[in-house]
């Protein structure tokens, strides 16, 4: 059955309005008629039986019932991410949701190339929220990631937030010679991780030594040297493989 967004914001009772984005895809693409019946996702946790009532501008539907619910994850996975170049952060927000990330945080270090303005900021954000949602719809997740809006990597390590998250904290460097994240018997037992990932150039040595100072351990995936990309979906997915999230 077709599945569709809805904020629980607009909620009223049973009666649920979608946004323009899902009302044109209802409408315009798939052509659903009034009494056709498909799944509304709150992004929450929860999917909604519900039936369509009106096809203007703003579909409109009553919700018949819960189809399917999900509890909130015993252990999270959060992500510290360089912003990349081009649509490879497109990817990584698609890949990290499907692979189950709770957290996205795109942040701008000393090796990104190219600075956003706010306004930028602002239209990158809406578009990885964009495609997380999109990502959720499509592997059937029931809870939508939080993404954050960039921020500096100073701002990433010294933000509030950090001063009272217990997270097991590991900082995936190419340098890093002697811990290997397989020999990581922590992750496990860990009830929240979370993982920072450079950019294409990397992390500095003066990069690495602040995330230190801020209780992240650095660790290593191996000898290859892997595109910026490809080792930022593989730490994920080892991770959240070491977590029993996979």
């Amino acid at each position: 059955m077709r599945r569709f967004y809805f904020d629980p914001q607009t909620r009223n009772g049973d009666e649920v309005s979608l946004s323009d984005e899902e009302s044109h895809h209802i409408v315009k693409v798939l052509r659903l008629s009034a009494g056709e019946h498909v799944e509304l996702l709150d992004g929450q946790g929860a999917v909604f039986r519900a039936v369509i009532v009106g096809t203007g501008r703003r579909v409109a539907l009553r919700i018949e019932g819960i189809a399917a619910t999900a509890p909130e994850p015993d252990k999270t996975l959060r992500i510290g991410q360089g912003i990349l170049k081009g649509d490879k952060m497109d990817t990584v927000v698609q890949k990290c949701t499907e692979l189950g990330v709770s957290r996205f945080t795109p942040f701008h270090s000393s090796r990104c190339q190219g600075k956003l303005d706010p306004v930028q900021s602002r239209k990158k954000q809406e578009r990885w929220q964009r495609i997380g949602l999109e990502a959720c719809k499509q592997c059937l997740r029931l809870r939508v990631p939080h993404l954050d809006g960039p921020v500096s990597y100073g701002e990433l390590l010294q933000g509030k937030a950090m001063e009272n998250d217990q997270s097991l904290r590991l900082l995936f460097w190419e340098e890093e010679k002697e811990l290997h994240v397989r020999d990581l018997p922590e992750i496990g037992a860990a009830p929240s991780v979370f993982l920072l990932l450079g950019p294409e150039g990397g992390f500095t040595h003066e990069e690495v030594e602040l995330a230190r100072a801020a209780g992240f351990r650095t660790v290593s995936l191996g000898e290859r040297i892997l595109r910026a990309e490809t080792a930022s979906l593989t730490a994920v997915a080892i991770v959240q493989f070491l977590a029993g999230n996979l």
